[in-house]
């Protein structure tokens, strides 16, 4: 037996960075290289904690075994559809 958690993580920028191609020494970079960045972070949504902490539950119940989709991504999202689910749950399967 299997428990199938979906959540979703989402994406938080935390800084901007300036990105560039150094020159010849190695220390500043060129104008025309350089470009601006976000550095990011991805979190839990609440609701995807709520659901990973009561399937975490139930799967110490059952002794099953607890398999994990992220909707963030294109394979987590694929797997999602391909079993209709639309938002962060958890479902029990054989």
């Amino acid at each position: 037996m299997k428990i199938e958690v979906f959540i979703k993580k989402e994406e938080v920028v935390t800084g901007q960075a300036i990105m560039g191609r150094p020159i010849s020494d190695g220390v500043a970079t060129h104008y025309c290289t350089t470009h601006d960045t976000f550095k990011t972070e991805k979190f839990l949504t609440a609701e995807s904690k709520r659901a990973l902490e009561e399937a975490k539950r139930k799967a110490k119940e059952l002794n099953a075994q607890i398999v994990v989709f992220d909707l963030s991504t294109f394979k987590g999202q694929l797997a999602a559809r391909l079993k209709g689910v639309k938002s962060p749950t958890w479902k029990i399967t054989e």
